[in-house]
């Protein structure tokens, strides 16, 4: 989802597994990469435990999206 300002929302309410984390992700990315005045802005939403089942896919793809790709992504744990 794209909200009213241009920020890309992406929750994650059970476990799925890192390609498709990657196909949801680069889709929402290239939504909002058109704009060259704006580097995309994207928001994981987690919740708990699901991010405990997949912590390390996780971590790894959220260090992997902040130092390579051109943009603010945060993950949000929820409670």
């Amino acid at each position: 989802m794209i909200d009213s300002e241009g920020t890309g929302h992406i929750r994650i309410i059970r476990r799925i597994n890192l390609k498709t984390l990657i196909e949801i992700f680069k889709d929402l990315y290239l939504e909002l990469k058109p704009d060259p005045d704006k580097k995309p802005h994207i928001n994981i939403y987690v919740s708990r435990s699901v991010y405990e089942e997949m912590s390390d896919n996780m971590k790894d793809f959220h260090d992997f999206a902040i130092l390579c790709v051109d943009g603010k992504f945060d993950l949000i744990i929820m409670s």
